[in-house]
């Protein structure tokens, strides 16, 4: 890789360019079992779990999963939030080879349905709680569905054995032989599927390959130079495994390092301190929200979050004044990165020595980085100038599931364009300085304003609607909603909530309404929902119920005009 100004930046032992392993994860994990069969590699509530049981009991699944015809290719959904067993069914996918499909369990039917009938997922794995809303998949004939799973203790599971597509955990798992699969199972085989928003309001699935995951990996123990001066890798999973930040902290990491993970099933502020004086992390990958409450907490002071060696920080910026606060009393640094579904979590992150605060950091190795214009994305942008922030790299996915026009419009020759907006600095330290895509963080949760604008708008009562997102003390941000209604009919912003949690997961609801005369378009009419956000800032003094339509102009993407073959409209 060609000189770039950030290599003298990384921390001592950072290779600018490492070469990585050729081993797909199953083949390392049990590398990793038969040198340490005995370690500890879960710890969850009272229990703790070792290599050798977690290994046991995800061959055991995979022979299952391979006998029940859910071969390698297939897609399986983990529809489960963090436990054991969460880690148990995405190492036997690994070993059987098919791709594990992530998905909030929040989610509603309707966005399940969406996900799994994109991907044609076959089985799905999911608690009691949401069983009813799987029931209606397989039962409606939406999806491919033909096995649900359901993982629960105790006496439910004899309640569900007369449904033949319907089988508990255990009884599943008891069905698998104990010899390892040989499955033949290559680096840029699919291993995980992870939805996430598209430019069209419709979820893409992100192709994320055993490579992927192996680089990232790579990666993140190479930006994270305190790896060395840490014996064991103990990490707190305080973020959701089905998202890419939380399933590579403390699955894929580990299946690298030979650490071991402190699973919370139930993840609050309350808990996660829990757990730190419990059983005392040395590494604790969080979100701000997360940070701010740790700092809120009355306990905190007399709290052993000090003895943690690395706090990391993604999804959000961390109010500064909180950093600082945060590092004067535990003398730990925060560490600020930033990434994505299609880089397979971070791309970016500060190096422990030369942090620049505000900033999230450097490229990681192997990974390289450019700032383009934001009408066409064809100018490279000179440093210092802001513009839409490229990355190019091993850990980067190639495409999304079979959706030819967000692969298009996304990665160009080899790059990801990541749709938000920033620049590098003269050292290339990269800072994000708004989004390009129309995204809300809440507690962490992406939420695209498409998909809540489109719940809105599908109400027999709302002539048109817009969201944005607006600060909050609590969240981070939450979803504000702009409404027109039909001439002659009320609403009332209980009534929208209502019909909007039909189809939406909870923290998706809009908290805030505004009835609105109109609502402002571009020029080739689309909303205009930057103008929104400046309305809400308090830029333009417009009254109470009418909001000025302010029509600007916009550059039309040249690749798209130029023709995009073989695309599909999603």
């Amino acid at each position: 890789m060609t000189e770039r100004p950030w290599f003298k930046y990384y921390d001592p032992g950072v290779e600018v360019s490492p070469v990585y392993s050729h081993l797909p994860l199953s083949r390392q994990f049990s590398l990793l079992v038969e040198r340490q069969p005995d370690s500890p590699f879960i710890y969850c509530n009272d229990e703790i779990f070792s290599y050798a049981e977690i290994n046991l009991a995800a061959t055991r699944l995979a022979n299952a999963m391979i006998a029940a015809g859910l071969e390698k290719g297939e897609c399986v959904a983990i529809a489960l939030p963090n436990m054991t067993e969460f880690v148990v069914i995405a190492l036997a996918c690994f070993k059987a080879g098919a791709i594990a499909v992530l998905t909030n369990p929040r989610y509603t039917a309707h966005e399940l349905a969406g996900v799994y009938r994109d991907c044609c997922a076959k089985a799905v794995f999911c608690q009691a709680d949401v069983l009813e809303k799987m029931c209606g998949l397989v039962q409606g004939k939406e999806t491919c569905l033909s096995h649900v799973v359901l993982v629960t203790p105790g006496d439910a599971e004899a309640a569900i054995l007369d449904n033949r597509k319907i089988c508990s955990f255990n009884i599943f798992l008891a069905q698998g032989d104990v010899a390892d699969p040989q499955i033949d199972i290559a680096l840029d085989d699919i291993a995980l599927l992870i939805y996430t928003g598209g430019t069209t309001g419709v979820s893409k699935g992100c192709c994320i390959t055993h490579r992927n995951l192996v680089t990232v990996a790579s990666g993140w123990k190479q930006m994270t130079g305190y790896f060395t001066d840490i014996d064991h890798y103990k990490v707190l999973s305080s973020t959701p495994m089905y998202h890419i930040h939380g399933f590579q902290t403390a699955i894929n990491a580990n299946i690298l390092l030979g650490g071991s993970m402190i699973i919370l099933p139930e993840i609050s502020i309350e808990h996660i301190l829990n757990a730190i004086n419990r059983f005392e992390p040395n590494v604790w990958p969080a979100v701000p929200a997360q940070i701010v409450g740790i700092l809120n907490h009355p306990g905190f002071a007399a709290s052993k979050v000090a003895n943690i060696q690395h706090v990391g920080c993604g999804s959000a910026p961390i109010p500064l004044a909180k950093m600082i606060q945060f590092e004067k009393i535990t003398g730990v640094p925060i560490i600020e990165g930033y990434g994505a579904t299609e880089t397979t979590m971070a791309v970016t992150s500060n190096p422990s020595r030369f942090r620049k605060p505000g900033s999230v950091g450097i490229p990681y190795p192997n990974i390289d980085c450019k700032v383009v214009d934001i009408a066409t994305g064809d100018n490279l942008l000179k440093q210092g100038e802001v513009g839409e922030l490229c990355f190019k790299g091993p850990q980067i996915i190639r495409q999304y599931w079979h959706n030819n026009y967000e692969t298009f419009i996304t990665f160009r020759a080899g790059w990801w364009y990541s749709g938000d907006v920033g620049y590098q600095d003269e050292d290339g330290y990269v800072y994000i300085v708004d989004r390009k895509k129309d995204m809300i963080i809440c507690s962490g949760f992406k939420v695209f304003c498409s998909e809540v604008d489109q719940v809105l708008n599908g109400h027999p009562k709302i002539r048109e609607a817009g969201v944005v997102g607006i600060p909050d003390p609590v969240r981070g941000e939450t979803v504000k909603a702009y409404v027109v209604l039909i001439p002659g009919e009320s609403l009332t912003d209980l009534e929208i909530k209502a019909y909007c949690r039909q189809f939406l997961a909870a923290y998706k609801v809009p908290t805030h309404y505004e009835f609105v005369n109109a609502l402002p378009r571009t020029s080739i009419e689309k909303l205009d929902r930057a103008y929104l956000r400046r309305k809400q800032a308090g830029s333009h003094g417009v009254g109470e119920n009418a909001i000025e339509p302010v029509r600007v102009g916009r550059g039309f993407c040249q690749n798209f005009a130029q023709g995009c073959p073989d695309y599909e409209y999603r």
